[in-house]
Protein backbone atom coordinates (compact mmCIF):
# COMPACT_ATOMS: atom_id res chain seq x y z
CA UNK A 1 0.00 0.00 0.00
CA UNK A 2 2.89 2.55 0.92
CA UNK A 3 4.46 1.56 -2.28
CA UNK A 4 1.42 2.65 -4.05
CA UNK A 5 1.00 6.30 -2.38
CA UNK A 6 5.35 7.07 -3.77
CA UNK A 7 4.50 6.08 -7.28
CA UNK A 8 1.25 8.41 -6.87
CA UNK A 9 3.46 11.34 -5.26
CA UNK A 10 5.94 10.66 -7.89
CA UNK A 11 3.59 10.46 -10.57
CA UNK A 12 2.33 14.28 -8.83
CA UNK A 13 5.72 15.38 -8.81
CA UNK A 14 6.72 14.20 -12.20
CA UNK A 15 3.67 15.88 -13.90
CA UNK A 16 4.40 18.95 -12.38
CA UNK A 17 7.76 19.29 -13.19
CA UNK A 18 6.66 18.29 -16.80
CA UNK A 19 4.08 21.06 -17.41
CA UNK A 20 6.40 23.52 -15.70
CA UNK A 21 9.55 22.46 -18.39
CA UNK A 22 6.87 22.62 -21.45
CA UNK A 23 8.07 21.53 -24.42
CA UNK A 24 6.16 18.38 -25.29
CA UNK A 25 4.82 17.12 -21.55
CA UNK A 26 2.88 20.84 -21.53
CA UNK A 27 1.70 20.26 -25.62
CA UNK A 28 0.69 16.86 -25.95
CA UNK A 29 0.74 14.93 -22.94
CA UNK A 30 -1.21 17.16 -20.40
CA UNK A 31 -3.87 17.16 -22.38
CA UNK A 32 -3.77 13.81 -23.54
CA UNK A 33 -3.63 13.05 -19.17
CA UNK A 34 -7.01 15.62 -19.03
CA UNK A 35 -8.85 13.60 -21.30
CA UNK A 36 -7.87 9.93 -19.68
CA UNK A 37 -8.77 11.70 -16.53
CA UNK A 38 -11.99 13.45 -17.57
CA UNK A 39 -12.73 9.62 -19.60
CA UNK A 40 -12.84 7.74 -16.30
CA UNK A 41 -14.03 10.32 -14.28
CA UNK A 42 -17.69 10.03 -16.66
CA UNK A 43 -17.12 6.36 -17.02
CA UNK A 44 -17.38 6.10 -13.13
CA UNK A 45 -20.33 8.41 -12.52
CA UNK A 46 -22.27 6.51 -15.72
CA UNK A 47 -21.59 2.97 -14.25
CA UNK A 48 -22.47 4.42 -10.91
CA UNK A 49 -25.34 5.67 -11.78
CA UNK A 50 -26.81 2.75 -13.43
CA UNK A 51 -25.97 0.65 -10.53
CA UNK A 52 -23.32 -1.56 -12.27
CA UNK A 53 -20.92 -3.26 -9.68
CA UNK A 54 -19.11 -6.06 -11.05
CA UNK A 55 -16.82 -8.31 -8.64
CA UNK A 56 -15.05 -11.38 -8.78
CA UNK A 57 -17.47 -13.58 -7.01
CA UNK A 58 -20.29 -12.90 -9.72
CA UNK A 59 -20.61 -15.92 -11.64
CA UNK A 60 -19.55 -16.02 -15.92
CA UNK A 61 -22.66 -15.36 -17.76
CA UNK A 62 -23.64 -18.25 -19.50
CA UNK A 63 -24.47 -18.87 -23.22
CA UNK A 64 -28.10 -18.46 -24.40
CA UNK A 65 -29.87 -21.78 -24.58
CA UNK A 66 -30.56 -23.81 -27.68
CA UNK A 67 -28.02 -24.28 -30.47
CA UNK A 68 -24.63 -24.01 -29.60
CA UNK A 69 -21.95 -21.25 -31.18
CA UNK A 70 -20.77 -21.63 -34.66
CA UNK A 71 -17.41 -23.99 -35.03
CA UNK A 72 -18.60 -26.11 -32.10
CA UNK A 73 -19.58 -29.90 -32.25
CA UNK A 74 -21.08 -32.14 -29.48
CA UNK A 75 -18.79 -33.75 -27.69
CA UNK A 76 -19.13 -37.22 -29.24
CA UNK A 77 -18.50 -35.43 -32.72
CA UNK A 78 -14.91 -33.34 -31.90
CA UNK A 79 -11.95 -34.74 -33.84
CA UNK A 80 -9.45 -35.97 -31.46
CA UNK A 81 -6.67 -38.10 -33.38
CA UNK A 82 -4.72 -36.14 -36.58
CA UNK A 83 -6.23 -38.34 -38.55
CA UNK A 84 -10.03 -37.92 -37.44
CA UNK A 85 -9.23 -34.08 -37.94
CA UNK A 86 -8.11 -34.93 -41.55
CA UNK A 87 -10.68 -36.85 -41.86
CA UNK A 88 -13.12 -34.35 -40.90
CA UNK A 89 -11.59 -31.89 -43.25
CA UNK A 90 -11.72 -33.88 -46.40
CA UNK A 91 -15.74 -34.60 -45.33
CA UNK A 92 -15.84 -30.28 -45.14
CA UNK A 93 -14.34 -29.86 -48.23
Amino acid sequence: MWLGLVLVVLAVLFAILGVVSGGVFTIVLVPLAVVAVVAAVVTLMSARAAGVRPTLTDPPHSPPAGRAPRGTAPPGEVPVTPEEYTEARQRSQ
